[in-house]
């Protein structure tokens, strides 16, 4: 289904929703009114086959009502979460378009407060705000059309008395809790922060007895959260009052005309229920506009939010017309060419990788060195399509830069040195890099990341499956930092790209064991073009040659030149 279609579709369950919610309330409205009638017709005692008809109307509209509403309920929560999904999706598209290098313009807290609360927020804005305004006014006119019909008089106070609820009490609660709904967003966001940050360094801040400072912290957070809610809530409950202030004055009006009128023989004594109980449904849609409003409000400031996700300028967008890697003609993994590679993150003033020039041919394992603050890690990003660059990095002759991120990725794949382990599975976590892909295959990667003891192990000790089966935890938690690394690891070969950039492989192992991953992963990486970032000295045979990276010099003044140097080492 395209999207034209899916947006259709969303739009015509919208409308039905709003045409059945609007027949739920005109159904309570005749309900009222066909009671009103039947009683005091009753009263007078006629023959049963005069009432037989307001008796059938009775039942209709009473089924009808509850028929209807159910059915709008369905209908619009249906288009609504529809539309939810698209929403959603959209923004996390955006999101993964922005990662990783332009996230962190925003706290994870804040980020995960805009991809859920405030979405849901927009989201509400057609179930909260634009379905009751609806209903309110078709029901609003009708009512005032069976008064003045029943009763001009009538008619015009019922006029009047909804105008000024529908009016004054919504401005009323959208004036007085505007500053309160420009808070609650923000609050939010600091609150999901801060407890994401009390949750994920609880070890951290109870051992340095911190801990009830970053608790005060959130429960201050919370207590202001707190406030704008009750701020938002005594605002519309004042808002309602007003409505049922201008609902008395209908009824009493209606009573106040239809009193006299009665006595004047100009209105007929049965009708006199109808038009004083009128007003009571007219009113029922009309006092849930002042919560409508506000929910109005927050959801347009939700879309604000959210707004500022979508515009923000992608670090390095996607190419019109992209390109493709151009296949190597001897077979295997594209040549990597870099002539004058200047790399700058965003928001830094200086490049954090300058003047590198580096031909890596297909098959070939190289390993970058160097130290802290060199560039290594801003050379994998710009390889892995994250960050935009002057000069020229080109896979296959193709310039990186006229590739789409998609198509970088299913090229090269990336074993960060942060790499996230997810809290599920062990078996779940490697099939990120191949979904369905069997378990000899997940235990092979293993084995190639040097894990095949720890496996072993795993697996004598879960009597109802596999070590793969084994629950990590949290972020891990249930590993430690090498055997996460490996995980990692593991993950990137079994995903089998053409070249491989393993940053830090041996980050958190001790020199033996560092060794034994490194030369399994190398036989591993047999005819695959590999960059291994590492601090430490290499063992012999695993790349083919080493390069060493000297940091940027410190910017200079702007008459001075600037320069970097390469220095290419022999393989140890």
């Amino acid at each position: 289904m395209n999207t034209a279609r899916i947006r259709n579709t969303i739009a015509l369950r919208l409308g039905a929703g709003a045409a059945l919610g609007a027949l739920s309330q005109l159904s309570a409205l005749a309900l009222l009114a066909v009671s009103g009638y039947l009683i005091s017709r009753a009263w007078q005692q006629p023959p049963i086959l005069y009432l037989m008809w307001a008796v059938t109307s009775v039942r209709l509209f009473g089924i009808s009502r509850g028929v209807l509403r159910y059915a709008e309920r369905l209908v619009s929560h249906d288009a609504a979460f529809r539309g939810l999904e698209r929403l959603r999706l959209a923004v996390w598209r955006k999101l993964v378009r922005l990662a990783p290098a332009g996230l962190p313009v925003w706290r994870s807290g804040d980020l995960q407060a805009r991809l859920i609360d405030d979405v849901d927020g927009v989201g509400d804005r057609w179930l909260r705000g634009t379905l009751p305004a609806i209903s309110a006014a078709i029901v609003a006119i009708a009512a005032v059309t069976l008064q003045f019909t029943l009763l001009p008089a009538a008619g015009i106070i019922l006029a009047a008395s909804l105008g000024a609820a529908a009016l004054l009490a919504p401005a009323l609660a959208a004036w007085s809790s505007r500053l309160a709904m420009r808070t609650t967003a923000a609050a939010r966001a600091d609150l999901t922060h801060g407890v994401q940050s009390c949750l994920h360094g609880r070890e951290e801040l109870v051992a340095t007895g911190t801990d009830t400072v970053a608790l005060e912290r959130v429960l201050h957070t919370d207590a202001q959260l707190r406030a704008a809610h009750a701020r938002i809530a005594w605002t519309a409950g004042l808002g309602q009052g007003a409505g049922l202030l201008a609902m008395a004055v209908a009824v009493l009006g209606a009573l106040a005309t239809g009193i006299p009128a009665l006595g004047a023989g100009t209105l007929d004594g049965v009708l006199l229920a109808v038009i004083t109980l009128v007003p009571l449904a007219a009113f029922e849609p009309v006092l849930a506009l002042p919560a409508a409003v506000q929910q109005a409000g927050i959801a347009k400031d939700c879309g604000r939010r959210l707004v500022e996700i979508t515009e923000t300028a992608e670090p390095r967008p996607d190419p019109v017309e992209p390109l493709e890697v151009e296949p190597n003609p001897a077979g295997g993994p594209p040549y990597i060419e870099i002539k004058r590679l200047a790399v700058t993150w965003p928001g830094s003033p200086a490049p954090a990788l300058k003047g590198l020039d580096l031909t890596i041919q297909p098959g070939e394992r190289v390993g970058i060195t160097g130290p802290s603050g060199s560039g290594k890690s801003t050379l994998a990003a710009a390889l892995m399509g994250f960050l935009p660059y002057e000069g020229n990095l080109r896979f296959g002759g193709v310039e990186l830069s006229e590739l789409d991120g998609d198509t970088i990725r299913q090229t090269v794949g990336l074993c960060s040195q942060n790499a996230h382990i997810f809290d599920t599975t062990l078996a779940e976590n490697l099939r990120l890099a191949r979904p369905g892909a069997p378990e000899t295959e997940l235990a092979r990667a293993l084995r190639w990341a040097g894990l095949r003891d720890w496996l072993d192990a795993l697996d004598r000790a879960n009597a109802n499956g596999t070590g793969l089966d084994t629950l990590l935890g949290e972020h891990g938690r249930a590993v430690s930092g090498g055997e996460r690394g490996r995980i990692a690891l593991a993950r990137c070969l079994l995903a089998d790209r053409e070249v491989l950039i393993l940053d830090e492989p041996d980050a958190h192992l001790d020199a033996a064991t560092a060794e034994r991953v490194l030369r399994t992963t190398a036989a591993a990486l047999e005819g695959k073009t590999a960059i291994i970032i590492t601090h430490r000295p290499l063992p012999a045979g695993v790349v083919d040659r080493v390069i060493s990276l000297d940091p940027p010099p410190v910017p200079a003044p702007r008459d001075a030149p600037n320069s970097s140097t390469v220095d290419i080492a022999p393989a140890v």
